[in-house]
């Protein structure tokens, strides 16, 4: 009897007597998981997105080395003073890839140190983890690993962005070369280089873009206690290191700031010079907590990381802006994932008067989109048979074939269809004689093995969600009555990807 009551009170000292302690630890080691969670799936985003620049990098300058190669020639043969100028340029995109296939060391050097605001959120949550973890945790020396991996992924993506602007500048120098701007094969470089950049902000969108394990691994730890003033510090300790680079004026940002108008604080105090005199020590004693508040309002927007974040990403938007001299089709600024559309459909024939049975016709198909308005594509169908009315419902197969499609939309979701689809009857795929299927006559259009179909139509586009489309198709036969059908118009229902 004593050995039982002196479990219980040892089960009350230990479990009992200090509830919070035990629901503290399992809440700490539920936010270690999360937050380890998320970190690693950030870090192989990262390292995917980094993959992926590297890859668009090296296709995009092994075809300006191309075009560059081409416009040398048609210089040399037509315009030797900027063919000279050519020669001397510093850069050319043989360079430019040699130095994108750098080693590990000379990326270290050649890369411009700046300030990534993923990285350093990552950072905040690999503190906030390291401080809920337990200090004899086997998994510390992997949460304090995360700090090397991150500063090597902030390094790969701060030189990539290096290679682009030297891709950037080299393209812009390149256009400057012609005496008379009429040199052949510019346009085509000009086209490379604006397409390629393109595709690069869309990879930078799809990795920006978190998947749902990431939004619920976050969603936790925005829940949790101290997480927000982690995430903060670490964000600000990272701005404070770059306010040399915020204040310096020589800093080719601000430079670039000048030049677009924007007002520098040293241009500000210029003018203030210029219109009220060099005394502006005495002047700062007399008007005393203006100048003051002034002077501290500055500090503050120096401070302030997402207002530097705005404007430096506003100039370097600004340096990279050159207009094109060509049409834009953004369709070429996506990568080939993007401009693939994937379209469901399904539609009801009606029986026809040779005995052919009502038809269940569905496709699967995929288009490319060579427009944001023109698409066109290729697919497979299959068609079910349902029987010759309601009171004679009976499923069979009835054949496989294959769709093509062109589609042009216009306005407001309408666009004209026009397509080409053939369909292969059961006779084709089974043993059955063609004594057991309807007669039709035998037209170039029709016969027992197949029947063709010329479509044209109209369509109109609706929106389901944010991923999928609807579209509800009304197309005319071109060769109905060759097929024994008893209406010329098809009603067809799709549903297609955005």
């Amino acid at each position: 009897m004593k050995t039982f009551i002196t479990c219980l009170i040892l089960f009350y000292c230990f479990f009992l007597a200090n509830p919070f302690s035990t629901l503290g630890q399992e809440e700490n080691a539920t936010a270690v998981y999360q937050g380890k969670k998320y970190i690693d799936l950030k870090i192989k985003s990262i390292d995917k997105y980094n993959s992926r620049l590297e890859q668009q990098q090296d296709r995009m300058l092994k075809k300006l080395k191309k075009k560059e190669k081409k416009f040398a020639n048609k210089l040399k043969n037509t315009d030797s003073l900027s063919y000279a100028n050519f020669k001397q340029q510093p850069l050319s995109y043989d360079s430019i890839s040699k130095l994108s296939h750098s080693d590990s060391s000379t990326i270290a050097l050649k890369t411009p140190q700046r300030q990534n605001l993923i990285i350093d959120s990552i950072k905040g949550v690999a503190s906030f983890i390291e401080k809920k973890s337990d200090k004899s945790s086997p998994d510390l020396a992997q949460q304090e690993n995360y700090s090397t991996k991150l500063n090597q992924e902030k390094s790969k993506l701060n030189f990539r962005n290096y290679i682009t602007e030297l891709i950037t500048k080299h393209t812009h120098d390149l256009k400057s070369i012609p005496t008379d701007g009429k040199i052949p094969g510019l346009t085509s470089i000009d086209k490379q280089a604006f397409y390629g950049k393109a595709k690069m902000n869309v990879y930078k969108e799809m990795e920006e873009d978190p998947t749902k394990a990431e939004d619920k691994a976050m969603e936790y730890l925005q829940g949790t206690e101290g997480f927000s003033a982690s995430i903060e510090k670490s964000i600000n300790g990272s701005s404070n290191s770059m306010q040399s680079f915020i204040g310096n004026e020589g800093n080719s940002l601000l430079a670039e700031m000048g030049k677009a108008g924007f007002q520098t604080q040293k241009q500000f105090q210029t003018n203030l010079e210029g219109k009220l005199g060099k005394s502006l020590g005495g002047l700062a004693n007399n008007m005393g907590s203006q100048i003051n508040e002034y002077q501290k309002n500055i500090k503050d927007i120096k401070d302030n990381l997402s207002l530097a974040k705005e404007t430096k990403g506003s100039v370097a938007n600004f340096r990279n802006i050159d207009k094109p001299s060509f049409k834009v089709n953004p369709m070429r600024g996506l990568p080939l994932c993007k401009r693939i559309e994937k379209q469901y459909n399904w539609q009801i024939t009606k029986a026809t008067l040779n005995g052919q049975p009502a038809l269940l016709e569905a496709s699967a198909m995929v288009g490319f989109k060579q427009t944001p308005k023109l698409t066109y594509g290729f697919g497979v169908a299959s068609s079910v048979g349902l029987g010759q009315n309601w009171n004679n419902i009976h499923f069979s197969f009835q054949g496989i074939g294959y769709r093509s499609y062109i589609n042009w939309e216009w306005q407001y979701g309408i666009g004209a269809y026009v397509g080409y689809e053939r369909m292969y009857n059961q006779v084709v795929f089974t043993n059955n004689n063609k004594e057991s299927i309807p007669q039709v006559s035998e037209t170039i259009h029709s016969n027992s093995n197949y029947s063709e179909s010329a479509l044209i139509g109209l369509t109109k586009k609706y929106k389901i969600n944010s991923k999928w489309n609807g579209q509800v198709q009304v197309l005319y036969d071109v060769w109905w009555q060759q097929k024994g059908l008893a209406s010329p118009i098809i009603l067809r229902f799709a549903t297609i990807n955005r």
